[in-house]
């Protein structure tokens, strides 16, 4: 997924788009497949499947229709996603199908998205995920929410690894355009 500087304002705009991406994936397994995973989702979506569908319309095609889930005060509505896409990438990343998310220009996320990717990088209970985001370091500081949100991450023992990519020397672009 890519976060737009023009729709920061679209919660959690760069993690819908990686995770419709995955699932149209899934679309193109084998039928035996699709049901092995409509199993899987049901059972760890239970009643709040709709949840799921209404940010990521593509998991129907897989669950089939979902009961309305009734509505919550704002605080409870935010907690109950959480916990329901907290166990979908739990469903999603297993020893059988390690998962890999990328999300590039994280200097743009909403902080939405930014405490989602907190919640899902410090959860326990998540194995067989990398998440590798990508930044522009010349647009961040110290004090701004992507900085703070990997404090967080490795404060609560996460590990993270950065590596600061330098601009490409006249030699690398010659290679580039010698190969195009």
């Amino acid at each position: 997924g890519k976060f737009d500087q023009f729709k920061r304002t679209i919660p959690y705009s760069a993690v819908i788009q990686a995770f419709r991406g995955f699932i149209r994936q899934l679309l193109t397994e084998t039928e035996d497949r699709i049901i092995q995973w409509k199993e899987k989702l049901l059972n760890v979506l239970g009643p709040n499947g709709q949840i799921l569908i209404e940010v990521i319309p593509e998991v129907e095609l897989i669950t089939g229709a979902q009961p309305v889930v009734p509505e919550l005060p704002p605080f409870q509505e935010q907690n109950r996603f959480n916990f329901v896409f907290q166990n979908f990438v739990r469903t999603c990343a297993a020893a059988e199908h390690p998962l890999v998310i990328f999300l590039d220009d994280l200097q743009w996320a909403d902080s939405s998205s930014l405490k989602l990717i907190e919640l899902f990088m410090g959860d326990p209970h998540t194995h067989f995920m990398l998440f590798i985001g990508a930044y522009r370091d010349n647009e961040v500081h110290d004090a701004h929410p992507l900085m703070i949100t990997l404090n967080n991450i490795q404060q609560a023992g996460t590990p993270v690894n950065t590596i600061t990519l330098k601009p490409l020397g006249l030699t690398h672009i010659n290679h580039l355009i010698a190969d195009a």
